[in-house]
């Protein structure tokens, strides 16, 4: 019924004036004619797809031939203006690093000259680069996939055995392993950096200022001598660890801000990240803030934001958490992560045209990449795997699943080998845990799962409370004073704490350890005389409450504090991720859960429900409830269960305890569903407006017939009215459709009678209109199909069905 193109060729007819045109990309073939004088002479042409590259010396690349089942006009009229261009970006963004300008039709090489393709390849068109907030069309990419392959399978001989079963199935995985060791070495680039200007906030290394804390410590024979503290109680050392943190993240909000892109606004929203209003219909969009990770779900999902996955905001994001992760705020490295992850694959498609000139098949290496993102944050390239599958990836074939799991393996290899930490290992938070669990236990994880999925679903409401605040009111028109006032906020008020002053991954990996029985099972010397006060903190030996009850009290504070900054952090406009400051929160409810477990063991020890405890020692190892507490709040977050098993396991690399952890995770996940259907996410995709159909929500339509569900006021274009055809007339309609919050549509093609004849998308249509910019707005344009031309018209034009040719005009350019 409907082909894929759209051609605005207008021609000149014998005894009329030469005028410029153009082309464009769509669903029918569209045609515009002009009435000079009094109307008598008219221009007007049906092009079909056949290019002719050689006809002319001076527009060779431009040169229109006629096909066979029709006659050729002239060799001046089928001369046509080349492609105009299209920028990637809807506006220019409003400082530094211009976006690269696309050629207008990302196919035309290679189908306007596709003559020799034969019929099964004809029809199917050209398109033009999908504008911004639009979606992609599944079934157009895959169309041209396969008449990319039929092509490939037409060339013999040789050098057709080696493209079609070496040189065509061997880009893709290329390409995933060169996106694997991008991930890897920038992985790697950003810890290391982390690790490094996250140290100056307390000292530095004597014996070299560029090496981190951990690396200096584990340099000295005695337990840090290299490092030089900040004096930690004195005013200077406090102003110093708020001023450094306040400038790290005044860097980074200056980088977002002054790489935000303008954008237009529909009747609809936008982006998560859209907020500050320059004008009533234009938006600045901060696309280096957030997690990233819904604008990365909705991209895989069909939508295209030009400039999301490009190098300046590739360059923005890593630098930019580089910063904030090292200032200590409630800001994670793993949501950014999986965008410039995603950055990498999608700048790495450029080198094959057939993942870059296809969109369907560039998210293929999207997928993989978001995979190898998740993979390096945690050293978990199994849940990396399983988080692109179960959150990330719309669309995921078993084919996908291989090449992601191979990107995230290159990934983590490569991030073992730069070795940032200087440990020599991939596991982040290695435990040696030696004692199995009770059942007495399962009641426990079975609270701290409740707990994980109540914190869930009321982070998920307050959060999005305060960024609709946020985008409301006047604190969105100050970006960088809010990141630094909610900074210099956090960093003064968690100074107090020893479990909030250190930053989150030093917290995390603290709260899941085992008091150690002696001094030498610690792997390595302890890094500071903060470490070591923490760890005096957390092994408590005596069974009298009042001595649990310092380590209870900072537990409880901190809490609070990591519970309400992680509210009010997640939105600023820094990237920041939101993995790691829910799985602190859970570790630290975990923790008291089992610091208070610990207590009643020993306190109670004769009681029956503790008879299986061994006596005069220890029965439970308070870092298990830290562990299943960290699952509880993530999924509780975002209603992720199988993949956050999965890290957990790779984080830890500890097996024993996956049951406790899906006790914890699969009733934080009931919890969090009953009071909070959706995770954090999918809120922030519908709060952003962008078009995302959720295969796991099931819709209930209450209206019985398809005409109930029908859109009344639908734009249609007649064929049979050439009157309401004209450039400025169907200039009118995409002004409308597009204030309407429709522009990633299109209309139906329909003749006099409502007969359905075709379909045209809104971005192709306007394109074709706008190569007739220098046209009267009078032009009237004629739609037909191309199908028709080559399929069942001979040598008669008229016999298309609907067909219409002015009558002035037949006998003229058809002999």
């Amino acid at each position: 019924m409907a082909s894929d193109l759209t051609d605005l060729e207008p021609r000149r007819a014998p005894g009329a004036s030469e005028s410029s045109s153009g082309a464009g990309g769509g669903a029918s073939q569209l045609s515009a004619g002009r009435t000079v004088g009094s109307g008598a002479e008219r221009r007007w042409s049906v092009d079909t797809h056949n290019r002719d590259h050689g006809r002319s010396s001076r527009h060779t690349s431009s040169q229109l031939s006629r096909s066979r089942s029709h006659h050729a006009v002239s060799k001046a009229q089928d001369q046509a203006v080349p492609f105009p261009m299209l920028r990637a970006e809807d506006e220019a963004p409003t400082s530094w690093l211009i976006p690269r300008v696309r050629s207008a039709l990302y196919d035309s090489e290679n189908l306007l000259s596709a003559a020799h393709l034969g019929r099964r390849n004809k029809g199917k068109g050209i398109r033009a680069w999908y504008t911004s907030y639009t979606t992609i069309d599944w079934l157009h990419d895959d169309i041209r996939e396969q008449a990319r392959l039929r092509t490939l399978r037409a060339i013999g001989g040789t050098k057709g055995w080696w493209l079609n079963h070496v040189w065509d199935p061997v880009q893709g995985w290329l390409l995933v392993v060169l996106v694997g060791l991008l991930c890897g070495l920038f992985a790697g680039f950003i810890s290391e950096w982390t690790e490094l200007l996250a140290g100056w906030k307390t000292g530095y290394c004597r014996a070299d200022w560029r090496l981190s804390q951990t690396i200096c410590c584990r340099m000295s024979a005695v337990e840090c001598e290299y490092w030089h503290a900040w004096e930690p109680r004195s005013l200077s050392g406090r102003a110093i660890f708020v001023v450094v943190g306040g400038v790290y993240t005044l860097i980074a909000a200056i980088l977002v801000v002054k790489s935000a892109t303008r954008v237009t606004m529909a009747n609809r929203g936008v982006s998560s990240s859209v907020e500050t209003s320059v004008s009533p219909t234009v938006k600045m969009a901060y696309y280096g803030a957030g997690s990233g990770i819904p604008e990365v779900k909705s991209i895989l999902a069909g939508f295209v934001i030009h400039g999301f996955l490009g190098v300046r905001i590739l360059v923005v994001k890593t630098f930019g958490l580089i910063l904030c992760c090292a200032s200590g705020i409630m800001a994670g490295k793993e949501g950014p992560m999986v965008q410039i992850a995603s950055s990498l694959g999608n700048i790495s498609t450029r080198i094959f045209d057939k993942y870059y000139k296809n969109e369907a098949k560039k998210r293929e290496i999207i997928s993989a990449a978001a995979a190898a993102g998740v993979s390096v944050a945690f050293g978990a390239p199994i849940g990396g795997v399983l988080f692109s599958l179960e959150e990330v990836s719309y669309f995921f074939p078993n084919k996908t699943m291989l090449r992601s799991l191979t990107c995230a393996l290159v990934a983590a290899l490569v991030l073992k080998a730069y070795d940032p930490f200087g440990t020599g290992k991939l596991v982040l938070f290695q435990t040696t845990y030696d004692m199995d669990y009770h059942w007495f236990e399962m009641l426990a994880f079975v609270i701290i799962g409740v707990f994980g999925g109540l914190y869930g679903a009321l982070f998920c409401r307050l959060n999005m409370a305060v960024n609709r605040l946020r985008k409301c009111t006047w604190i969105g028109r100050y970006p960088i004073a809010e990141v630094v006032a909610i900074t210099t906020l956090t960093l003064a008020i968690s100074y107090q704490n020893p479990f909030t002053r250190i930053g989150l991954g030093e917290l995390v990996g603290s709260l899941f350890q085992e008091c150690p029985t002696i001094v030498s099972d610690r792997p390595y010397p302890t890094s500071s005389d903060e470490e070591s006060e923490i760890e005096k903190l957390l092994c408590v030996t005596s069974s009298k409450l009042s001595d649990y009850m310092p380590l209870l009290s900072l537990l409880a504070l901190a809490l609070l504090n990591r519970a309400f900054f992680a509210i009010v952090t997640f939105g600023i406009k820094v990237p920041s991720g939101l993995v790691l400051p829910s799985m602190s929160i859970g570790a630290v409810f975990g923790r008291i859960v089992g610091t208070y477990m610990e207590y009643l063991t020993r306190a109670h020890s004769g009681l029956a429900v503790f008879s299986q405890c061994p006596a005069n020692s220890r029965c439970v190892i308070p870092g298990i409830y830290a562990l299943v507490g960290a699952g509880a709040t993530l999924t509780g977050a975002t209603h992720t269960t199988i993949a956050v098993v999965a890290i957990l396991m790779e984080l830890t690399g500890n097996l024993i305890y996956t049951l406790p952890v899906l006790v914890g995770v699969m009733t934080a996940r009931w919890v969090a569903e009953y009071f909070s259907p959706s995770g954090i996410y999918d809120m922030l995709l519908e709060h952003a407006g962008h078009p995302y159909f959720d295969t796991k929500t099931q819709y209930i339509h209450t209206r019985r017939t398809a005409a109930e569900l029908m859109q009344t006021d639908l734009e249609t274009i007649c064929v049979d009215y050439e009157n309401e055809n004209t450039v400025e007339l169907l200039s009118a309609r995409l002004a409308r459709i597009s204030e309407r919050g429709l522009a990633d549509g299109g209309f139906p093609v329909v003749n006099s009678r409502g007969h359905l004849l075709g379909w045209i998308a809104c971005a192709e249509l306007e394109f074709a209109i706008a190569r007739c910019h220098a046209l009267d707005p009078a032009t009237a344009c004629f739609l037909n199909n191309p199908l028709w031309q080559m399929d069942y018209v001979a040598h008669n034009p008229a016999a298309i069905p609907h067909y219409r040719l002015p009558t002035d005009f037949q006998h003229t350019a058809f002999a």
